[in-house]
């Protein structure tokens, strides 16, 4: 039986689940508030019953009532009190083990019926839930509710995780969790482990995710045997919203300013008619029957072949436009239809955004004793579209079967036009690029909630995820004239038919994944107490994953075989001129072929984990649970080497057992001691394996995979030990002080290295012999006055690295790790007046972008930037909200430091690799609700 067939055969089985599973003693609860709909005060002394049932309760000083242990089922809850209409409430739906929410505002007698919430399901989304979830985690983790988020003001979820403690954001993008590389870190969205978004690296770009799908977000600092092994930052994990609290409809639309970018003049690129939906219009892509790789090798000075290139969209095609105020609009839908005894749901949101930044960067490239080589300043101009959506649908078979199908989609699409003067040896320079990249990125997920007794319980996912990349018609080229003089600028050519990547070349390449998966968890009780904390539980559970990529590359570029001389009028023209189809002919110049074997490659990744656990209280105080994990994988990749074509085949099967101990001890109901160990893994991803290398104009690197040597012949898994303690204090049910240490121990951990072959520079991967890490972390979450909130974390880390066999440690960080990691943020909410504010600062340590070598470059290391970011909400009316966020008002600079003296310190006497200023960003928005 294929994979294929086995995720078919078990999905049948898993689904048939759900036509079973009668309560069986299982009980949730009923919770709400009953107040005055003029008055705003809390009803006292209101009945409240379920009809059918002997179970009733009266409200309190504070309007509140809780109708406990009540059987699992959907009722009619029916309201009263003196002076007002009694209200029966329909369709209230009680679920074991968790509590429904319902709020009732009763009318006058002489008044119609009034408003009605009802939620139906275990909240998730406040501050006060997340805190109490995370508390009763068995592992350490931190979290931020959807609550929260809605204070913040925060577009999607890369802004979201700055505001947890000990995480940190690389290139507004990407997580990285007590200072490591965003590599170390495994992200799931409702479950599932989500594929990298990058073709280069493990990372998965967080700002795929509106924050306003996010339910709640929990990071895990500790691992156990139920979470991937794949770590050693942390887990993310990402719960969309799946079942409303009733039917809602709501659409926002926010325009925004960037200094620097909007209302200024900037060169742009003439790309695509459909640019403004995030796709390509197919004017980009090579036609079909375009010549063969061999074809042009052959014959590439035939007018047949040079004919297809003529054809081509035109290579150099600018304009000089004025930059728009950004734009963003999404739409908000849920629904909840009752059918009988089942309910089915819908969570659906569409979104928009048009967005441009425009900068100047400067960058310089060192020799070996620290002397500007070459020196760039480029004016970049980048224009992104992206539409998101998303539709969630749950249904109810009864209070103990729920299926679920979730479904989250993003289009983007990003045209970045650079311009480039400056120098280099004995030569000005004068280049330019331009890049368009489509990405396309789905996943979906089917999955059942079964409640199989008062004990048991099954819950099962199966998932799809699909990623597609393409850079079509990638296009840059080199000009240059004699160093400080007023001349014109040549064309730089080959004087051969073998192109250059950077010299009038264009390069067409695309990647396609599939991701296949499927989990199953199954939790019982062993031993029933109804003091939660006191149960004895046993956890059990399965994980597949089948993962197939194709990648391939296409490039071609101009060149001068027939070696016309740089005092040709022709290598003279300006851009607009010399590219003009017509100026290629066998005579003059014409485009070779620079695609190569090793331009193209497949690649595979089995994997199977199974776990255990058990929950094991010891007493009143203490409790331990205990995981073991076991996870087999195979990575495989084909390929070709450069030049001589022979076959690359890598064939990787690891067994990885993953033990894990999590202990808790209770001195009070307030405050408690953890305790953590767990072994984790780090694997290389496929682009690391594969021998492809691609230019980056904007570094003016060249990125390749790991590159065998004789003492080093392949790419390791990484292993990592972890070791955590961490006191935590709740003074209130909404607040919370927390003090962790940690320590990690890393064998052949996997980092990004300058690497140097004596005529260029690449960027690629290896591993270090061993590393350490050592952390201390604080988190403060408190109420400082009535309608006002504090919230601080640090984190202060240190690590030291062997790279060699010698058993001495080098005097540096693990690359992509900080130092330290500061958040801090006020929040002021008054219900009353419809007021939010809040003012959050961030700022991280320097930490190494990419190692150096010993033959030319230092290591480089990205420095802080200190960010403060403002947010002000004003509830208009009851329906309509209006929103002014300030987003890193410092706009101090982005800069990378090189290590050009090589003492191991940055300061002045040191190198400036890149620097500039992104801008500060103003917004101001309108939210309507229907």
């Amino acid at each position: 039986m294929n994979t294929h067939q086995l995720f078919r055969s078990l999905l049948i089985v898993l689904v048939s689940i759900a036509s079973f599973g009668h309560a069986m003693g299982q009980v949730g609860k009923v919770k709400g508030t009953i107040s005055d709909p003029v008055t705003k005060e809390p009803v006292i002394g209101a009945t409240i019953r379920l009809e059918g049932l002997t179970i009733g309760a009266s409200t309190g000083i504070e309007g509140t009532f809780e109708l406990a242990s009540v059987p699992a089922g959907i009722y009619k809850l029916v309201v009263s009190s003196v002076g007002y209409q009694s209200q029966q409430i329909p369709n209230v739906r009680v679920e074991s083990g968790k509590e429904t929410i319902v709020t009732v505002s009763l009318q006058e007698d002489n008044k119609t019926l009034a408003n009605v919430v009802v939620k139906a399901q275990k909240i998730t989304t406040s501050e006060v839930a997340v805190l109490t979830e995370t508390r009763q985690l068995q592992q350490i983790a931190v979290g931020i509710s959807g609550q929260q988020i809605q204070k913040t003001q925060d577009r999607d979820a890369s802004a979201v995780v700055r505001r947890i403690p000990g995480v940190s954001i690389f290139d507004e993008r990407f997580v990285v969790v007590r200072g490591l590389n965003e590599r170390y870190n495994t992200v799931l969205v409702n479950d599932i482990i989500t594929p990298s978004t990058e073709v280069d690296s493990k990372a998965f770009s967080f700002d795929l995710i509106p924050s306003s799908i996010i339910d709640r977000m929990l990071i895990f600092k500790s691992a156990s045997s139920d979470l991937p092994g794949d770590l050693g930052g942390g887990a993310i994990k990402i719960y969309t919203k799946t079942v409303p609290d009733g039917n809602t409809f709501s659409a926002s639309f926010s325009t925004s300013y960037r200094s620097g970018t909007t209302a200024q003049k900037a060169m742009s690129y003439v790309g695509g008619k459909t640019d403004w939906l995030g796709f390509d219009d197919g004017g980009r892509q090579l036609p079909s029957g375009f010549p063969s790789r061999n074809s042009i090798a052959t014959a590439g000075n035939t007018e047949a072949v040079i004919s297809h290139f003529r054809n081509l969209p035109a290579f150099y095609h600018v304009e000089d436009k004025n930059v728009l105020p950004d734009f963003r609009g999404n739409l908000n839908f849920a629904h909840r239809w009752f059918m009988g005894d089942k309910e089915l749901t819908n969570f659906s949101y569409v979104n928009y955004s048009n967005t441009n930044q425009a900068f100047q960067m400067q960058q310089r490239r060192f020799t070996f004793l620290g002397d500007t080589e070459k020196y760039y300043q480029d004016q970049s101009l980048s224009q992104n579209v992206r539409i998101g959506i998303m539709s969630n649908w749950a249904l109810i078979l009864n209070p103990n079967n729920k299926l679920e199908f979730r479904n989250l989609f993003n289009q983007i699409g990003i045209k970045e036009t650079v311009f480039r003067n400056g120098y280099n040896e004995n030569v000005d320079l004068n280049n330019a690029s331009f890049r368009y990249e489509q990405r396309s990125i789905y996943s979906g997920q089917f999955s059942g909630t079964h409640e199989l007794s008062a004990v048991s319980k099954l819950k099962w996912v199966t998932g799809l995820g699909y990623t597609f990349r393409t850079e079509p018609d990638y296009r840059r080229y080199t000009r240059s004239r004699e160093r400080n003089s007023t001349g014109v600028f040549t064309f730089d050519l080959q004087q051969s038919d073998s192109p250059t990547l950077q010299q009038s070349a264009r390069s067409f390449s695309h990647v396609e994944e599939f991701i296949y998966t499927t989990r199953v968890d199954f939790d019982h009780i062993l031993k029933e107490n109804e003091d939660e904390k006191l149960r004895t539980t046993f956890r059990a559970g399965i994980y597949t994953e089948y993962k197939e990529r194709a990648f391939s590359n296409r490039w071609y570029g101009i060149t001068n075989p027939n070696r016309l001389s740089s005092d040709n009028s022709l290598l003279k023209q300006d851009p607009a001129n010399f590219f003009n189809p017509t100026n290629l002919g066998g005579n003059s110049i014409y485009y070779g072929v620079g695609t190569n074997f090793e331009d193209k490659y497949t690649a595979q990744n089995t994997f199977g984990a199974a776990y255990v656990q058990m929950y094991l209280p010891i007493g009143t105080k203490l409790n331990a649970t205990i995981g073991l994990r076991g996870e087999y994988n195979n990575q495989e990749l084909q390929s070709k080497e450069r030049g001589s074509g022979a076959a690359i085949k890598v064939t990787n099967p690891v067994l990885s057992p993953l033990p894990s101990l999590n202990l808790a001890y209770n001195f009070t109901t307030k405050n408690l001691l953890r305790f953590a160990y767990s072994s984790t893994v780090n694997r290389p991803e496929f682009r690391e394996l594969a021998p492809f290398t691609y230019y980056d104009f904007v570094y003016d690197v060249t990125r390749t995979g790991f590159i065998p040597r004789a003492d080093k012949p392949k790419l390791l898994n990484a292993t990592i030990n972890n070791f955590d303690l961490r006191y935590e204090l709740y003074p209130s049910k909404s607040e919370l002080i927390s003090l962790a240490v940690f320590y990690k121990k890393f064998l052949n951990p996997i980092e990004s290295k300058v690497f140097y072959n004596g005529s260029t520079v690449a960027f690629t991967v290896d591993n270090a012999t061993e590393a350490t890490s050592t952390g201390v972390e604080l988190e403060i979450r408190k109420q400082i006055a009535p309608n006002w909130v504090a919230l601080f974390n640090a984190a202060l880390i240190s690590s030291n690295v062997r790279a060699g066999q010698s058993d001495n440690m080098l005097n540096r960080n693990l690359q992509g790790q900080s130092p330290y990691l500061i958040n801090a943020g006020i929040f002021y909410e008054n219900a009353d007046k419809g007021w939010q504010a809040n003012v959050l600062y961030n700022v991280i340590g320097k930490r190494i972008f990419v190692i150096g070598d010993s033959q030319l470059s230092a290591d480089i290391y990205e420095m802080p930037r200190n960010v403060v970011d403002i947010n002000i909400t004003k509830a208009l009316t009851k329906r309509i909200d209006f929103k002014l966020a300030i987003q890193d008002l410092l706009n101090q600079k982005f800069s990378l430091v090189q290590d050009t003296n090589r003492d191991g310190e940055i300061s002045d006497k040191d190198g400036v690799y890149q620097e500039y200023h992104r801008g500060s960003y103003f917004t101001m928005g309108i939210t309507m609700k229907f």
